[in-house]
């Protein structure tokens, strides 16, 4: 990408919603939830152009934990989920004034 990464370790993210009209690597099970980001991998050949012959168009890649609890009902406090997310994939969380 022509640009910095626009998220950092740390920061909560929400995963994008809604239907898309081609294969998308953000597993449903994260749609909507939100994250922390863990890692930064860099900027990478983006799936959803390339599939499609649209061109490589790289964009970041981040690993966002999720707690499994908010997923899952049935899941065990504690218990993480990572996932692989490219930056199109995600928005800031907006933390609300106090």
């Amino acid at each position: 990408p022509d640009r910095p990464a626009m998220f950092a370790i740390g920061d909560r993210v929400l995963t994008r919603t809604g239907p898309v009209d081609h294969h998308t690597r953000l597993p449903d099970y994260v749609a909507g939830r939100q994250g922390t980001i863990e890692r930064v991998h860099g900027a990478h050949v983006f799936p959803d152009t390339n599939a499609h012959g649209l061109g490589e168009q790289p964009h970041w890649l981040y690993t966002v934990v999720f707690d499994a609890i908010d997923l899952w009902d049935d899941a065990a406090p504690g218990q993480r989920v990572s996932v692989d997310a490219f930056e199109p994939y995600l928005s800031p969380v907006v933390m609300a004034a106090s």
